[in-house]
């Protein structure tokens, strides 16, 4: 027996003792002292496209086997389990993504998907359902030990491979891969369906692993992977985890792995299409902005308060030259154009996406500029309009300063009016928000974070679109708005403007002095120079 001295040791334990669960192998690998070193003679890197990761037999015993794994960037295995194994573990060597599925009957589900830490011991055990891969760049190794209380020909003999395609589980003597050939299949039998969220992974790893090994079928694949009939399913399926009257999650496990799953979806797609190339986090969210925000809260409370302004304050938009601080797609700005009889030039939007002033331009005169920028020696307006909290989203030190730079551009008696969140707002904020007819979705996963004694609400984004006659999956990252206390923000425009006057947005009662908060978690500012 050639093997290095740490892999020489386990199998001088495992003559020695008869492990009879996971615990006891995971405590002799852990003991061994084995490293990447040990496993290199047997690393596979070079495996045909087609094998989902390299796989090398080191030694074989009665009743155990001792195998390295070489996954390179992207390799993944199937779902699957272990054959005939009853004890076993797997030392990871690198950055590796480690999945477990529940499997009940007709149904499989994934439990947790989560990065695994560099020398870390995974226990196996004959009922474990998994999945492991390379997501990372870095290729790396693995070893596996898997054994049985009694001699075994193939401890890993007839594993299942669960094919989530073609809803049938394939008995197999060799490597958990996607895509088997019909000679490489023992036998098969009737599989579980998988929920929305593991069928769409699988269907994802199967396509990579498609492409790896140049297979013609692959281009037809991703078409049915992005299919817009899908969507269905899929807003079923989020109907389940959430709840239908507030649309806020109650299943976070669930939560947690579909968001992951359509990350993953959403790198796979723009990597196909080569569309999102761009900085401009919003150049696809642009696109679906007005479906999935504008309307609805257009409707739902800006026109009201708008409404209110012109009625309380006496104000005429015809009269007067509006500045429109971050415009968006220049959606309100239109209403009020119509609205109020403006003509076209009285209204002018800036905002700091070059994607959103594409879809502005359509409707007003706009063009990309920056707030903290203006220079009130260049022009002055007779109000400065700010909607869905854009003041927020500005580096936070700067909000103060953000404010009085509004203040220089206006004339004098000039208003500025604008909405803003309280620090309370994630108490309102809905994890899935709904287009029309639902052709598109936005799923949004909010956190509270603290920086530098700043807080601020991070939303997580991912938009489902399914208006381009596919299922459009765009990953808009994370957006940041600044937490500022009601009290905070009213005392920054007292300081610039003679007169302040704060509102909920929605049902626009008063928010008096010491007030922390309001109903709906959204406030207007009213403030004139």
């Amino acid at each position: 027996m050639n093997l290095p001295e740490a892999l020489a040791a386990i199998v001088d334990v495992l003559e020695k003792e008869q492990p009879t669960k996971p615990s006891q192998i995971v405590s002799i690998v852990k003991k061994s002292g084995v490293t990447k070193e040990d496993l290199l003679p047997y690393a596979d890197f070079d495996h045909p496209g087609k094998d989902s990761y390299g796989r090398k037999m080191v030694y074989k015993g009665d009743n155990y086997e001792i195998m390295v794994m070489s996954w390179n960037q992207g390799d993944f295995s199937a779902i699957h389990d272990h054959g005939h194994t009853m004890w076993g573990a797997v030392k990871i060597f690198g950055q590796a993504e480690h999945a477990t599925f529940r499997w009940e009957d007709e149904d499989i589900s994934t439990l947790a998907r989560w990065q695994v830490k560099e020398g870390d011991v995974l226990g196996v055990g004959h009922s474990l359902v998994h999945q492991m891969g390379n997501s990372d760049q870095e290729p790396f190794l693995s070893l596996h030990i898997y054994g049985h209380v009694d001699p075994q020909d193939n401890i890993t003999g007839e594993a299942r491979i669960f094919d989530l395609h073609n809803l049938e589980i394939q008995r197999v003597n060799g490597g958990a891969f996607f895509n088997l050939k019909k000679d490489q299949i023992v036998k098969k039998q009737e599989g579980p369906k998988a929920d929305f969220a593991t069928e769409l992974r699988f269907h994802l790893e199967s396509y990579k692993r498609m492409l790896k090994a140049d297979d013609a079928e692959a281009e037809d694949y991703y078409q049915y992977v992005f299919d817009p009939a899908h969507i269905n399913p899929f807003i079923t399926y989020l109907q389940e985890i959430t709840d239908v009257e507030t649309d806020k999650v109650n299943h976070s496990i669930q939560w947690k792995i579909l968001q992951r799953e359509l990350r993953e979806a959403a790198a796979v797609q723009a990597s196909h299409d080569q569309s999102d190339n761009t900085a401009d986090t919003f150049h696809k969210y642009a696109e679906v902005y007005d479906r999935i925000i504008g309307h609805s809260c257009l409707d739902s409370f800006m026109e009201r308060y708008i409404d209110f302004f012109v009625t309380k304050y006496g104000v005429d938009f015809a009269q007067a030259h509006t500045l429109s601080i971050g415009c968006g797609t220049g959606l309100v700005e239109e209403r009020i154009i119509s609205k109020y009889n403006l003509a076209a030039d009285q209204i002018y939007g800036i905002d700091i996406s070059e994607s959103m002033i594409v879809e502005a331009k359509q409707r007003i005169h706009a063009d990309v500029g920056d707030l903290l920028t203006l220079d009130p020696e260049v022009r002055k307006w007779d109000l400065a309009y700010s909607g869905l909290n854009v003041y927020q989203y500005l580096p936070h030190e700067r909000l103060e300063e953000a404010v009085r730079r509004t203040a220089d551009i206006l004339n004098d008696g000039g208003y500025f009016l604008g909405d803003f969140i309280t620090p309370d707002h994630i108490r309102w904020y809905p994890n899935v928000i709904y287009g029309p007819e639902k052709k598109v979705v936005s799923i949004r996963t909010p956190v509270l974070i603290e920086e530098n004694g700043a807080s601020f609400q991070e939303s997580e984004i991912v938009n489902i679109n399914t208006l381009e006659g596919k299922m459009h999956i765009h990953h808009a990252g994370k957006h940041k708005r600044f937490l500022a206390p009601v009290f905070r923000i009213r005392s920054y425009f007292e300081k610039y403007f003679q007169s302040v006057d704060l509102y909920d947005a929605v049902d626009l009662k008063p928010i008096e002095e010491n007030d922390d908060s309001c109903a709906s978690t959204r406030y207007i500012v009213v403030a004139r120079k």
